[in-house]
């Protein structure tokens, strides 16, 4: 019988190394001072970049002083003296600088939301129509896509702002869309709701249709969760949540443009800047969002269709539950980077000259008030927080999406 070396009498014992049982990692002196040295430089660093950022201010603030100019973010409460051509709140000459700041941050949102609702529309009608059995359909959309993608972005806009709306035709021989629309080179005129008394409807139409479906998502989702078919009440929610907008829509009282003189009076009318810019926008992006889908698209392994094929599963069914899934985690990070292109290229809205935010108060409140450092500091303040919340809902559906490694 032998005796192990454990069990000898004055020999070291040390555990048995096992794949459940791994010792914690001892650190040594030099690793301690190692991460102490470490920790001292990057507090310089922070300290050396802070003492030149006060230093930065510091100047700055003596130099306007020695040039007899204002500082301060006082200016916000004076008068502008200018009125805005297009704005979603009521802008006039007597308005505060503050307000001109709201108004013009309100367009540039407006005209970012509708670029990349409508770019990340039609780039995924055209990403799917990239990987299309069609071979005309597919080279088609491959030729948008190269001819589009392969212009700089400041030609679209001109193209359409002094090329194709200044080639429509006047007011007075504006093209009729079904009667209720009118498009000329001054613009598109669209019908727009007289709300008065019904707008308390309208509120509570809005309310009910979120409420149900709201309910309708959490019933899908639950059905999703638990391998089943979603259930007819969910189905039934979201079906009359949709008719009863659609309804309140009907209902409302709707004022139609009418030709008047040398225009057209009533309704809403988009002033030629804000279609172009929507326009460029649009099909711009539209082509690079159309590749990031295809790529993603791609990147499903071609056995996941065959298997849902041989389920019996439509084209549409696996399109939807097998292909789309799985491309979203290949599609959301570049379609992000995307998002943040059209926030930052709605500030060219001041080439075509749309009030947007860079055009009423980083150009004319500036030449205006002199406060140079505080509006260029709000003016980046606005684009850094919007391309930081893209940035992290991005990264929060990526956390949420993530395949979970074992």
């Amino acid at each position: 019988m032998t005796v192990s070396e454990h069990e000898r009498p004055g020999a070291a014992w040390s555990p048995p190394v096992t794949d459940d049982f791994q010792a914690a990692p001892m650190i040594g002196p030099r690793q301690r001072r190692a991460k102490r040295v470490a920790f001292i430089q990057q507090a310089l660093v922070l300290l050396a970049v802070g003492l030149l950022a006060v230093l930065i201010a510091r100047n700055t603030v003596i130099n306007l002083q020695a040039r007899g100019l204002a500082s301060g973010f006082d200016f916000l409460w004076q008068e502008a003296g200018f009125k805005i051509a297009f704005a979603l709140i009521p802008v006039d000459a007597t308005s505060t600088y503050g307000r001109v700041f709201v108004a013009g941050l309100l367009n540039s949102l407006l005209i970012a939301a509708l670029g990349i609702i409508a770019a990340t529309l039609l780039g995924f009608l055209l990403g799917i129509a990239r990987v299309s059995p069609s071979p005309p359909l597919r080279f088609l959309t491959r030729g948008y896509v190269e001819l589009v993608r392969n212009l700089p972005l400041l030609l679209h806009l001109l193209l359409w702002q002094a090329v194709i709306l200044r080639s429509l035709p006047t007011v007075k021989d504006a093209i009729g869309l079904g009667g209720i629309a009118f498009l000329s080179n001054r613009g598109l005129y669209l019908p727009m709701p007289l709300l008065g008394n019904q707008a308390n409807l309208l509120l509570s139409a809005l309310g009910a249709a979120a409420v149900m479906a709201a309910i309708a998502w959490i019933l899908h989702r639950r059905a999703r969760s638990h391998g089943e078919a979603p259930p007819l009440l969910a189905r039934g929610l979201s079906a009359g949540s949709l008719l009863l907008l659609v309804l309140v829509l009907i209902g409302l009282d709707w004022q139609v443009p009418q030709l008047s003189g040398f225009d057209y009076r009533g309704g809403l009318k988009l002033m030629p800047e804000f279609v172009s810019l929507i326009a460029a926008l649009t099909l711009y992006n539209a082509a690079f969002i159309a590749e990031i889908v295809r790529a993603g698209i791609q990147s499903v392994d071609k056995g996941q269709r065959e298997a849902a094929a041989a389920l019996g599963l439509s084209s549409r069914q696996i399109l939807r539950l097998v292909i789309v899934p799985p491309a979203l985690r290949v599609i959301v990070p570049p379609i992000a980077n995307q998002y943040t292109h059209i926030i930052k290229a709605s500030s060219l809205a001041t080439v075509v000259g749309f009030p947007d935010l860079v055009n009423v108060f980083l150009g004319t409140s500036l030449n205006q008030t002199g406060r140079a450092v505080e509006i260029v500091a709000m003016t980046a303040a606005v684009y850094l927080v919007l391309c930081a919340a893209v940035a992290l809902a991005t990264e929060a559906f990526n956390r949420r999406v993530a395949l979970v490694e074992r």
